[in-house]
């Protein structure tokens, strides 16, 4: 999340001049927002660093969440943290969303054929949000859940999504928001994240080694769904089990079949 000063951010929000728009909304979402950038529990010096709000604002932001059931504070060390209440709304649109409910049943049938761990994820600004994750046996919790929001340049579901971008689009991505470090080997360079993505654009499938995770190796393809929309399908596993060719040869087909389903 940005730290930006809450002046330059809100003069940034689209529709901030509409009559209908309700600035102090867009303030206590930040504070909820805040837990999804760094979960875990926060302090309130913290929030007020992360949001750009001032300490007294965050202060009250922080105790209305906590009224509304939205947040708790551990009595001893007084640090906050997101209540289970907050999963209602995610669960809400994972169960009522068209989109979802479309792709599920074919992500299901994947994951059945392959064993292996398979993903569905969108464009949301410069980042990629996992909505559905179908986990393997090999996945440590943190992967098997979704909503999971990282940079698109950081795995291969990311990068598919950004082909729909032009170049000078990737390059201002850039400069707005540079790759993170995730791994000792996570591709970080502009010219050579420019290739792999035009080298997408072509072939239409991203394979990616050892970027979020080590030793993890990524697949991912476009896929067209009824409304229109573009989503990315992916499936992660490890480079002890399938090789960069073997991927290319077993995983790049399944995922087109499964994309041709959705049509």
């Amino acid at each position: 999340m940005s730290d930006a000063p809450q002046e330059d951010r809100d003069s940034a929000t689209p529709g901030k001049k509409e009559f209908l728009y309700v600035a102090a909304v867009e303030r206590a979402m930040r504070v909820l927002e805040a837990f999804a950038a760094k979960p875990g529990d926060l302090g309130l010096s913290e929030l007020a660093e992360m949001t750009g709000l001032g300490k007294s604002a965050a202060q009250r932001f922080v105790f209305t969440w906590e009224k509304l059931g939205y947040l708790a504070r551990d009595q001893a060390s007084r640090r906050l943290r997101l209540t289970p209440k907050a999963i209602e709304l995610g669960h809400s649109y994972l169960k009522g969303d068209a989109l979802i409910a479309q792709v599920a049943p074919h992500l299901a049938v994947l994951r059945d054929q392959c064993g292996l761990a398979v993903n569905l994820s969108m464009r949301r600004g410069d980042d990629m949000i996992y909505l559905l994750r179908l986990p393997s046996r090999q996945l440590a919790l943190a992967e098997m859940l979704p909503g999971r929001r990282l940079p698109a340049w950081s795995n291969a579901s990311g990068r598919m999504l950004l082909t729909q971008c032009s170049e000078d689009e990737l390059r201002a991505m850039f400069l707005r928001q540079p790759p993170l470090v995730f791994t000792p080997r996570t591709t970080v360079d502009l010219e050579t994240l420019l290739g792999e993505i035009a080298k997408a654009r072509v072939s239409g499938y991203v394979i990616t080694q050892h970027q979020v995770h080590m030793h993890q190796i990524a697949v991912a393809i476009l896929a067209t769904v009824s409304s229109g929309a573009q989503v990315a399908i992916g499936i992660a596993t490890s480079l002890d089990d399938y090789s960069p060719a073997r991927a290319e040869a077993e995983l790049v087909p399944a995922l087109f079949r499964t994309a041709a389903a959705l049509r």
